[in-house]
């Protein structure tokens, strides 16, 4: 009995493993993203100043790149938007960069023009997410 104990925990200590290993990107999906931008507008995104709402500097404005638009049914679609993380006293600028995907209303979206390809203004909040400035 305790040989089947023993098995159980083994087996699922290796599924648990697997998923671990399969689930985690190491910031690959971000680089991978990146690659797809050409060097122009890789470095405009990088030479973007940072605009921060007040002084406690916990959310600023930068520009990001917009690398996918899904619409969806309810009037919404999802934007995956791409930027270099460029909070100034945390990061190495150069080398991190951060994707996300904003929920926009699509009126909004046409409105303003925005489509796969464009610059855009976006609001970044550590730990809450990136909003687009439409």
């Amino acid at each position: 009995m305790g040989y089947v104990i023993t098995m159980c925990v083994v087996v699922i200590a290796a599924f648990v493993a697997i998923a671990y290993v399969l689930g985690r990107d190491n910031g690959e999906r971000e680089e991978k993203c990146f690659t797809g931008i050409d060097a122009d507008t890789q470095d405009e995104l990088y030479r973007t100043p940072i605009m921060f709402d007040d002084d406690s500097r916990r959310t600023w404005h930068q520009k990001g790149f917009v690398h996918h638009i899904e619409p969806k049914s309810d009037g919404s679609a999802d934007v995956r938007v791409l930027w270099y993380n460029a909070h100034p006293s945390k990061t190495i600028r150069k080398t991190e960069t951060g994707v996300d995907t904003v929920s926009v209303a699509q009126k909004d979206i046409k409105a303003n023009g925005v489509k796969e390809g464009d610059i855009v203004r976006i609001a970044v909040r550590p730990g809450e997410g990136v909003a687009i400035d439409i």
